[in-house]
Order: structure tokens, then C-alpha cells, then sequence
């Protein structure tokens, strides 16, 4: 395989039949990712039902959704991809795998990024500058700033595979491919995780040397748990896949291990909403709609009186 066509979302599923290991004898990292994957799908699928129909909405739980939708399309396109490796379904022939695979895979991954850096930003805004979120905030905030950041990721993504994967007969051209590389890598790496990163250190400084930081600390607990597993687990990885292109001869080994790595990262966000909403005392016991208001709780955002009496803020999911 030519290394400028070669990416972890196509990998699995690109390679010629006598590449592929013997149907009894796959490795067990790829039946680990298979089942992670399955899983992690289960998972999100649930929280995006929770979010859309069974809780009140707040600028949070908008970014939450989006993010769940990103996660989801990331592990069905691992999960399909694990099915056709593992019982050598040949998906590779069709044009599912060789298009909407990748694309899917990219967009999933890119979609995540952007996201997850707009979830810590806001929050850190929200902190250093309270009356502005409290009293100047536009309603629809969040759900204007995901709908940019999904175009954004399709733009960086139609690039990334226009450019790098597949430009039908006449094949990638490695000074383009490099350009869209250079692009990709300065967005991601220069741009996003340092907003992230530095969003999220200044968040936790804030926070712990704030009087009232206690009464919101899952909402804060479950943002900065959430971003040290993406640093950890995607953005590596990341770096990974772009390094691909280049160097696919020197990295086609590692390929499992990223995607194991990106498996990870994707179902652990369901985990880490209901560990850090849930109250030890109670775990498993209240029901899930209650674990995940509370995760999700945003006290610092001004809300109206319900029939209940309970505070609570809406806002339109784009």
C-alpha cells in the first residue's frame, strides 16, 4: 500500500487478503477494540438518548450531545471496520470502506477535538468572567459554536482525505498532501490542544482557590477528567495518523494500537459522566437521569423557576 493513501480509518480494512492473519488466529488487541467499540457505542447511544429527551438543557449538555454524536460515529466506523477484519467480510471492495469509512473516522476524530477545546474554553470563561456568562452570554451560544466547529471539521477533513487519501486515478500528491498535513497539524496541535490545555489549567487553578468552587465541582470534575483522557489517548494518536502519511512503513505496526487507543478514548466519556455524578454512597442506585443532571449541573449559569421550584436553563440543540 502506498503510504500516502494509507490511514488508520482504511488500514484494517484496505489490506490485500494475504496481509490479513489467519481467521483463528487474530491478535487479542483487535478483539479487545471490537468489543470496546460495540460497547462504547452502546454507551453513547444511551447518554444521546438521556441528553435529547429525558433532561432539561443547559450550554453544557448542547456541547455534551455534539460530542456524543462525534464519538458515535468514531466507533461505528472502528467497530465496522474490526467486523470486517476479524471475519474477512471484504467490505474492503465496496465503496462504504473506501469512502465513507475514513471520512467517517476523520470527522469523528477532528469533530472531537474542536469540541471538547470549545466545552473547557467556555467553562474557563465562565470562571474569569462571571458576569458576562452570567448576564451578556447569547442564548444560542453553544449551539452556534458547535455548528462551526462541525464545518470546520468537515473542511479539515474533506482536505485531509481529498488531499491525502484518495484523488481518484491520479493518486494523492505528496506536495499537497504535505500542505493539507502542515494545515491539519498546526490546527490541531498549535491551536486547539494548547487552548484546551491552557483552558483547563487555568479552570482548575480558579477553581481551587475559589470560595463557591464546591458548588459545582462535577461539573468541573467530569470537564478536566474528560481532557486528560483525550490528551492521553487521542492526541497522540492523532500526531500518529498524520506521521502515516508520511512514514507509513515505520508506523504500520502501531496501527492497532492507535485505534485501540482512539476505542478508548471514545467510550470512556459515558464512564466518566456517570462516576463523577454519581454519589458514592448511592452508586448504582439512583437511576441515571439523576447521575447525569447532577454531572452536568451548571450553577454558575442563571436559570428560571420551574413548576418545581428548581432553577434550570435552556438552550436549542443545533
Amino acid at each position: 500500500m502506498d503510504g500516502a493513501n494509507a490511514t488508520p480509518a482504511n488500514v484494517s480494512s484496505s489490506q490485500n487478503a494475504s496481509d490479513r492473519d489467519p481467521r483463528g488466529d487474530i491478535p487479542v488487541v483487535h478483539w479487545a477494540i471490537m468489543t470496546i467499540s460495540l460497547l462504547g457505542f452502546v454507551e453513547n447511544g444511551i447518554l444521546l438518548w438521556f441528553l435529547c429527551f429525558r433532561m432539561r438543557r443547559n450550554p453544557f449538555t448542547v456541547y455534551i450531545t455534539h460530542l456524543s454524536i462525534a464519538d458515535i460515529s468514531l466507533l461505528l466506523c472502528i467497530f465496522v471496520l474490526s467486523v470486517d477484519y476479524a471475519f474477512q467480510m471484504e467490505l474492503a471492495s465496496g465503496s462504504y470502506t473506501t469512502l465513507t469509512l475514513p471520512v467517517t473516522f476523520l470527522f469523528g476524530h477532528n469533530a472531537g477535538l474542536y469540541l471538547l477545546t470549545a466545552i473547557s474554553v467556555e467553562r474557563c470563561l465562565s470562571v474569569l468572567c462571571p458576569i458576562w456568562y452570567r448576564c451578556r452570554r447569547p442564548k444560542h451560544q453553544s449551539a452556534c459554536v458547535c455548528a462551526l466547529l462541525w464545518a470546520l471539521s468537515c473542511l479539515a477533513t474533506a482536505m485531509e482525505y481529498v488531499k491525502c487519501i484518495d484523488r481518484g486515478e491520479l493518486g494523492p500528491s505528496r506536495g499537497d498532501c504535505r500542505a493539507v498535513m502542515v494545515f491539519v497539524g498546526v490546527l490541531s496541535f498549535l491551536v486547539f490542544t494548547p487552548l484546551m490545555l491552557l483552558s483547563s489549567t487555568v479552570l482548575v487553578v480558579k477553581v481551587r482557590r475559589s470560595a463557591w468552587a464546591s458548588h459545582s465541582s462535577k461539573l468541573y470534575l467530569v470537564i478536566t477528567v474528560t481532557v486528560v483522557v483525550f490528551l492521553i489517548c487521542a492526541v497522540p494518536m492523532r500526531l500518529l495518523y498524520l506521521l502515516h502519511y508520511e512514514y507509513w512503513a515505520a508506523f504500520r505496526k502501531l496501527h492497532r494500537i492507535s485505534l485501540l487507543f482512539s476505542t478508548i478514548n471514545s467510550s470512556a466519556n459515558p464512564f466518566i459522566y456517570f462516576f463523577v455524578g454519581s454519589s458514592r454512597k448511592k452508586r448504582f442506585k439512583e437511576s441515571l437521569k439523576v447521575v447525569l443532571t447532577r454531572a452536568f449541573k451548571d450553577d454558575a449559569q442563571p436559570g428560571r423557576q420551574d413548576k418545581g421550584g428548581t432553577a434550570a436553563a435552556t438552550e436549542t440543540v443545533l
